[in-house]
């Protein structure tokens, strides 16, 4: 746009004034409209950066006569909320602050601080020696805190624990009519389970539906995490859970330290570490691309000032287009932007485009190890000590 044609809106006629400062338009401020109840109440401009903060404080007073040269003021106003940093309004509309910078402290000289006499350090406690009895007694004191913590953490209620002594006894299965059912003693036809109660027990890596038991079965197996999860259980009898048919629904965590919350943990690393990078990539990708938004604008500012064009819309600089030395003379142009533009005839730039970078697949976490029957009724009983 030529700067002798008068602006039409306030956005093109502050937009052109801070471009004069040498803010650029995109990268240092946006200019946007306010709206309230769907109604335009006025327009202002939203500094990026603190240089455009600093840079409109600065030049404050010049703005503003700036703008009212035209028939579009503008008012802006200075703040510093938080120190010396100044916070800046440009708008057509509202009040206008003007606050002074605060000043800076007068130093002041100290009174001397007399030293304190230097105490003698308190001497680290002594850890027992290693193999000790109290050595020793230490280590089980940590492990039982430890595991009275996993087992605080299960929320099992009374019949989640059932269930789960069941599965360990070998008395939960599957028919073939789909039905879970549960046999106390053999010989007998068992009882039906509702199945939901079984899914946040499957769901949580205590239970896993495992190989045919069987013509027409399928085994509820116990896996690691459940067969150290009721050994907590019967050891350190915590609270159970809330009790109840809508209860024994709900989500369970895993076992705490067990093998499926470590896998959890691991495949949630990975994920975060990979949206780390696509935001990275994307970030150095918009730079790019706003430093030759930049650039084609500044450009394209050139080739409209000679031609004599007031707007931009649907209009595009012809590529390879260099201005002749009278235009140059006639219109003042800046040498730095003759060379950019000589730089494009031979090599124009292309315009960057932002990557693609699809989300990370979730991987299927790997199966829960099943425990032998033999391995599975060792240590149930084991009195709390």
């Amino acid at each position: 746009m030529s700067p002798t044609t008068p602006p039409r809106t306030p956005t093109v006629a502050i937009a052109r004034i801070l471009r004069g400062l040498g803010l650029v338009q995109g990268d240092n401020f946006r200019v946007t409209g306010d709206y309230r109840n769907g109604e335009h109440i006025g327009t202002f401009v939203l500094p990026l950066t603190r240089h455009s903060d600093e840079t409109i404080a600065a030049y404050a007073d010049e703005i503003e006569r700036l703008s009212s040269e035209g028939p579009l003021p503008f008012r802006v106003s200075v703040r510093y909320p938080s120190g010396d940093r100044p916070m800046t309004g440009v708008a057509n509309y509202g009040a206008r602050i003007r606050e002074e910078p605060p000043a800076p402290a007068a130093p002041t000289t100290p009174e001397p601080i007399p030293e304190p006499e230097a105490a003698e350090p308190e001497p680290a406690p002594e850890l027992p020696p290693a193999g000790s009895v109290a050595s020793k007694f230490l280590e089980g004191a940590r492990e039982r805190a430890w595991a009275r913590a996993r087992a605080n953490k299960l929320g099992w209620s009374t019949a989640q624990a059932d269930l789960m002594a069941a599965a360990a006894a070998v008395q939960l299965q599957y028919r073939q009519d789909g039905v879970l059912r549960y046999f106390p003693r053999p010989g007998y036809a068992g009882q039906p389970v509702a199945e939901g109660r079984l899914t946040p027990l499957v769901n949580a890596g205590f239970l896993a539906i495992s190989e045919p038991f069987g013509t027409g079965y399928k085994r509820v197996s116990v896996t690691a995490d459940g067969r150290e999860a009721l050994h907590l259980w019967r050891v350190y009898r915590p609270t159970p859970g809330h009790e109840g048919p809508r209860m024994d629904r709900e989500a369970l965590h895993p076992l705490l330290g067990g093998e499926l919350a470590t896998s959890q943990s691991a495949a949630a690393d990975e994920q975060h570490r990979h949206r780390l990078a696509r935001r990275e990539v994307m970030y150095a990708a918009m730079e790019e691309l706003h430093a030759w938004e930049a650039r084609d604008e500044r450009l394209w500012n050139v080739w409209a000032r000679v031609q004599g064009i007031t707007h931009r819309l649907g209009r595009s600089r012809p590529v390879g287009w260099v201005p002749t030395d009278e235009e140059i003379e006639a219109h003042r142009i800046d040498p730095g932007l003759v060379a950019e533009l000589r730089a494009e005839v031979g090599r124009p730039t292309p315009k960057p485009e932002l990557p693609q970078t699809p989300e990370l697949r979730p991987k299927g976490l790997p199966p829960l190890t099943v425990a032998p029957d033999d391995v599975e009724q060792l240590g149930l009983f084991v009195d709390a000590s």
